[in-house]
């Protein structure tokens, strides 16, 4: 049981395993007597949940803890301005650039792509779960713990500019795309608030995101030109 730093938040998370200090040991409160803006701590019904959909031998008790842990973390963060984006983000000049689609479709490895285009200047903030929070005017991208099997995750944040749905496809071309069709599309990525309080705050959220980024559609295929043709189509 400890105080972390996540998304500028004090967060007070209690597990009954080590997997979860291990897993957020980067993100570890330098002041563990700091107040805490919230706790978390695994719900056994959400474990059981899990349990039933995923295969155990591959996701223990202490993983399934993890993300009934998360899943309450993205919930509460709607009271602070705040939403879980199931995307991979990439920094560049500052800048941070979000990179959805279903998963398998190849996120990661997108972002990938932009590390050895960019080498000097691009870095992976997270590679699947990020938390994105509007302060003072301003949407920012937080690197979190959960961040996929790649382990992708700086602990950070840069300000949003960009949300990209990506295409599998055999060349490499990218559009803007209005916020009708990209609030159709932003929905499937998102975890849907369970209560009348949080669905007031993600629609606010929403309507926020839609407000101050820019949404594009990326057909592409693996080949480094994918990273060049979705920074030359974004970059501001």
């Amino acid at each position: 049981m400890a105080i972390y730093r996540i998304a500028d938040l004090n967060i007070d998370i209690q597990y009954s395993h080590r997997y979860l200090d291990n897993l957020c040991k980067n993100y570890l409160a330098e002041n563990q007597n700091v107040k805490a803006d919230f706790a978390v701590f695994p719900i056994q019904e959400d474990v059981e949940k899990d349990r039933k959909v995923l295969d155990e031998s591959h996701y223990p008790t202490p993983y399934l803890e993890s993300l009934s842990v998360y899943r309450q973390i993205a919930r509460k963060i709607l009271e602070y301005d705040g939403i879980i984006l199931h995307a991979s983000v990439v920094e560049m000049d500052g800048k941070a650039y979000a990179f959805t689609a279903p998963s398998g479709t190849g996120k990661s490895t997108h972002c990938r792509l932009w590390l050895e285009a960019f080498p000097e200047k691009a870095r992976i903030i997270n590679g699947d779960k990020p938390l994105i929070r509007y302060i003072d005017g301003k949407l920012y991208a937080y690197g979190t713990p959960w961040c996929g099997k790649e382990n992708y995750n700086v602990n950070t944040k840069a300000e949003l500019c960009s949300i990209c749905f990506i295409n599998r496809g055999q060349e490499n071309v990218i559009k803007q795309i209005d916020k009708n069709e990209a609030v159709k599309k932003i929905f499937t990525q998102l975890l849907l608030p369970e209560t009348n309080a949080q669905t007031d705050s993600f629609f606010n959220m929403l309507a926020v995101m839609c407000d101050k980024v820019k949404f594009y559609s990326l057909q592409c295929n693996m080949d480094l030109d994918a990273a060049l043709t979705a920074y030359e189509g974004m970059k501001e």
